[in-house]
Parts: structure tokens; sequence; C-alpha cells
């Protein structure tokens, strides 16, 4: 009975050692998206497509609640009063309007400013068509104290633009590019982080699957990537250093993932061994940031 109990204890520390102690993750930040400020020369209908799809790909990467403004009473503005002048990202006072957005629960806002949307007539082979061309500018707001977060501008034009028999084609087909271009601006500003909770499998001393505390609450998917990070304290100050990277190989619950160890098997094991606290931070799912990194 003796030598029974002393090997659960034995096992039981064992597994210890590959496991840490954790903080709970949270949950997705809501944001609320304002109006797009414009000038006189682009179209209102324009810009509300922009707009509308700026909209629909932060929503298709589902790591935010985002809401619309336009579906809060205390924040819309009717399209007619929009439409006819250049007003400002809502409305004539943009603090009220973020004190507003804060009470209702944002704790972000992103507004736009189009710089221009223009439709070039071209020809190839004797044939005529448009060629549009889109620039904007979207910033990224703390709705607590109105401290700009981060400002990231995109163009659409030539390869990432669009073609048409008209300019409302020529615009429409090139505002599409936004749906991909909001890959990058919410792997760039709204990452997700975490740690790992525990190593699943590992070899010669190697981890090979870990499980992260993030799952389909955060707005994790499969191949997600993430860098893994080792935290320590410098001076009072959290000095972090990059010893892995991951990929999730299975979503299996609201925060619970399951991921493959691409990078810093070794590393990874060490500082769980050592119960030295560790961070894990999404990174971009580009082409570069998806394969090569």
């Amino acid at each position: 009975m003796r030598k029974i109990v002393l090997l659960v204890f034995c096992v039981v520390c064992s597994l210890a050692g590959y496991s840490q102690n954790f903080d709970e993750p949270k949950g997705k930040p809501t944001v609320f998206i304002d109006y797009f400020k414009r000038s006189n020369d682009s179209p209102f209908s324009w810009v509300e497509g922009l707009r509308n799809t700026v909209i629909e790909g932060i929503q298709k990467m589902e790591r935010v609640i985002l809401i619309d403004v336009d579906a809060q009473d205390a924040l819309r503005i009717e399209s007619q009063r929009r439409s006819s002048a250049n007003i400002s990202s809502g409305d004539d006072n943009e603090m009220d309007r973020l004190a507003v957005m804060e009470q209702l629960g944002a704790q972000f806002i992103v507004t736009g400013q189009v710089s221009s949307m223009t439709a070039a007539y071209k020809t190839r082979d004797g044939k005529g068509y448009y060629d549009g061309s889109v620039s904007y500018t979207l910033k990224v707001v703390n709705a607590k104290n109105g401290t700009l977060i981060g400002t990231k501008t995109f163009q659409h034009s030539g390869l990432t633009g669009g073609t048409g028999a008209n300019k409302e084609e020529a615009i429409a087909n090139t505002i599409k590019s936004a749906v991909y271009s909001m890959r990058d601006f919410v792997d760039e500003y709204f990452k997700m982080e975490g740690t790992i909770l525990e190593v699943n499998s590992e070899k010669k001393g190697k981890a090979e699957e870990v499980y992260i505390n993030l799952g389909s609450m955060n707005g994790v998917k499969e191949a997600q990537k993430f860098t893994v990070y080792a935290i320590r304290e410098v001076a009072g100050r959290e000095a972090k250093k990059e010893i892995g990277r991951l990929t999730v190989k299975a979503v299996e619950g609201d925060d619970i993932s399951l991921c493959k160890v691409q990078k810093g098997g070794e590393e990874i094991m060490k500082a769980i061994r050592d119960e030295q606290p560790i961070k894990i931070i999404s990174r971009e799912q580009t082409l570069m940031g998806g394969i090569f990194n």
C-alpha cells in the first residue's frame, strides 16, 4: 500500500512539472466602429460601401465584439445628414460621442478617414474600362481616456485595386480588398494574449504539444500562430524573451486549445520546469507571418 501511495505521489509531482499557474484570459474586447470622415469629392455611397466592407472584414476575424454606431440610438446620425455634410467622425462633438460609447460598453473605438476614392478611365487592347483607387486611414482609440492607440493607412490600387465598366463598378470591386486588409489590422491592434496550461506531449526533453488557455471565447481558430515568451522582472519592468512558436492544432473549448510546438520545444520545457512565467501572443496570419514565421 505504501508503494502505491508513493507511486501516485511521484506521478502527480511529475505532471506538476509540466504545467504552470496562470491568470484567466480576458474575453473578446468590445469595439465600436464610428462613421467615416470623408472629403466632398468622395461620394457618400462609396464611403458607406467601404465602411461596410471594413466592418465585414473585422467581423470575419471573430476576434472582437464589433458594435456599429449606426445600430445605437444614442449615436446614430441620419444618412441624409451624413450625406449632405463633411461631418466629423459622427457628430460635432467627438468627445461627447466618446463618452457615450464608453457608457455603452466600448473599450476601443475605430474611426476612419477616407483620403481619396477615384476611378480613372483607361484602355487596353482597344477596350475602355475604369481602374479604381481607394485610400483611407483607420485609427484605434482607447474609449476610456481617448488615447490614440495606433493608426494604419490602406491603399487599394493596381494589384490590390479593381476595375469595372463604370466608376461605381470599379470602386465596388476595389473596396473588396478591404476585407483581406482587415486581417493585418486586427492582428496588429487586437492581439490575443494568454499562457501555456501544460505540456501534452514531449520527446527527449522537448515539448511537442501544449495546451493554452485561449479558445473559441477569444476568437482562436485552427492554424492560428502564437509566439511564446519567457517573462521576467527587471527593475520593476516586465522583460520578455522569445523562446518558441506555436500553431493551433485544435480548438477544444471556450478557453482551451491544443497547439503544436513549431519552434523552441526545449526552451519551453525548461521554462515550465523552472516555473518561469510564460506569455503567448498571437502573430500575423499573412503569407509571411503565417507560413514563414
